[in-house]
């Protein structure tokens, strides 16, 4: 007779493995994740890039000169850090809409790498929705929460950086796999 934790677990990848069949889809494989994934990491590089220009201008440090002219440099990379991070959006979601079955992987945690992987997941997923809401909130000047936003968008863009580089070395070898689709030749 078995377990009642063998059952639980039964049960529980009997019904994982029905979840996965149902939210299975064409569009729903390792490569779509890969090309989603550089249009997710290219925007984040470039918001991460005018974001640390944008905060160097408001708090400039002594030792580093930032060019001033063409006048208009900070209004452009302004709008590109908004215009981008705009687009992320619904990007963000595109991926995360592709990768979901696989929340439902069972067993979810088979070995250590599993764990920093996940992590790493929750932490990159939570981060950057939070702090897309939180910039697109802010180019309405509405501010809900009672910290201060730009601290908090600064140590978020960090934080996401770190989460990408971590989820970029865990999938390393999937996403070399499906960098290009079979048969290119470049």
């Amino acid at each position: 007779m078995a377990s009642i934790t063998d059952r639980l677990a039964d049960a529980a990848a009997t019904r994982a493995a029905a979840v996965r069949r149902a939210l299975d889809a064409p569009e729903r494989r390792p490569r779509s994740a890969v090309v989603i994934g550089r249009m997710v990491g290219v925007g984040f590089a470039v918001c991460f890039l005018t974001g640390v220009y944008s905060h160097l201008q408001q708090h400039p440090l002594e030792w580093l000169p930032l060019p001033t002219r063409p006048v208009e440099l900070y209004a452009w990379t302004q709008g590109t850090h908004v215009a981008i991070g705009t687009a992320l959006l619904p990007l963000v979601l595109a991926k995360l809409w592709v990768v979901y079955p696989r929340l439902f992987a069972w067993q979810p945690l088979r070995r250590p790498l599993d764990v920093l992987e996940r992590g790493s997941i929750a932490l990159l997923v939570s981060a950057s929705l939070l702090q897309i809401v939180m910039g697109v909130l802010n180019t309405f000047q509405w501010y809900p929460w009672s910290f201060s936003f730009v601290r908090t968008h600064w140590a978020l863009s960090w934080v996401i950086v770190g989460a990408i580089l971590v989820h970029i070395g865990v999938k390393l070898p999937m996403i070399a796999a499906n960098w290009r689709q079979p048969g290119d030749d470049r």
